[in-house]
């Protein structure tokens, strides 16, 4: 009876350490002393992100804003990235796609899904931008460059390098 809870308390302890990595979350928002369909003039269109986040040299779409569409994603470093758009709400003023092929050069993450929503606020809009995602590397023990913290930093860097772009561009007309 000894040896098997001792082979059982084993099994369990390997199976405990043999988990892979957790989903993590980013949210990102902007307040912008602008009505709501101005700025979602701004982002509605979905391939065309490059126009106003300057963590992109360029974007490149399969054209249109319908489900399944494609976005094509060039960094200032010269790597790419492509999207698939999910669902397109232009009512809600809102659009969710996800990572279609990973590339931990341009982003450490090796699977996500975002949110963009434009929502109307008592002095202008707020744009909030949410994402799951998880590590570049889903192994148990990912290098620093590859981990939670560096998935979860770079989008937060991307997110906000186009959110404060916005702000900058779309705030207050004079």
């Amino acid at each position: 009876m000894k040896p098997m809870l001792i082979l059982t308390a084993l099994l369990f302890a390997s199976v405990s350490l043999a988990h892979g990595p957790t989903p993590q979350k980013v949210v990102e928002t902007v307040e912008i002393a602008a009505p709501v369909d101005r700025v979602w003039n701004a982002v509605k269109d979905f391939g065309a992100i490059a126009q106003w986040n300057p963590a992109l040299a360029k974007s490149e779409s399969t054209g249109g804003n319908t489900t399944g569409e494609k976005r094509i994603l060039h960094f200032l470093n010269g790597e790419q990235l492509t999207e698939e758009l999910d669902a397109y709400d232009p009512a809600a003023h809102e659009y969710t796609y996800r990572l279609g092929k990973d590339n931990v050069k341009a982003l450490p993450a090796s699977s996500y899904s975002a949110v963009l929503k434009v929502k109307a606020t008592e002095t202008g809009s707020q744009i909030e931008w949410k994402s799951r995602l998880y590590r570049g590397d889903t192994g148990n023990f990912p290098p620093d460059e590859l981990n939670d913290e560096a998935a979860v930093a770079a989008m937060q860097r991307f997110f906000r390098a186009g959110l404060d772009n916005l702000k900058k561009s779309l705030g207050p007309l004079e």
